[in-house]
């Protein structure tokens, strides 16, 4: 999820699929943001990720031995990075996931 103010990646685990419909996904998740650091994102020069020029996203899935294991964001503009590294992400909570991104559970991105 992103504005030109803040950006935020979040983890959410769903029960799994009936029909391929997920019934129910939890609200909360395992979420990283740009807000914890004051001049990480925003627009303007003052700010290492200027949102008032393109930038690039790249997430990594990381596993151990087939097992969703973390997922890291990084935000890149000319030469300047942002890295949120979702080390708060509880390792049961990302092992939870490990069955439906092997099942194909898609990448959402939203921009309010």
């Amino acid at each position: 999820e992103a504005n030109n103010h803040a950006f935020q990646a979040t983890l959410h685990r769903c029960d799994p699929a009936v029909n391929r419909h997920y019934s129910f996904c939890d609200r909360g998740g395992c979420e990283q943001t740009t807000r914890t650091k004051a001049d990480a994102y925003g627009p303007g020069s003052v700010y290492n990720i200027d949102t008032t020029h393109p930038f690039d996203v790249e997430t990594e899935f990381l596993k151990n031995d087939g097992v969703l294991s973390g997922m890291r964001t990084t935000l890149r503009q000319e030469g300047r990075l942002e890295v949120m590294e979702h080390g708060n992400c509880n390792k049961a909570y990302l092992a939870k996931l490990s069955g439906a991104m092997a099942t194909g559970m898609s990448l959402r991105i939203t921009y309010w």
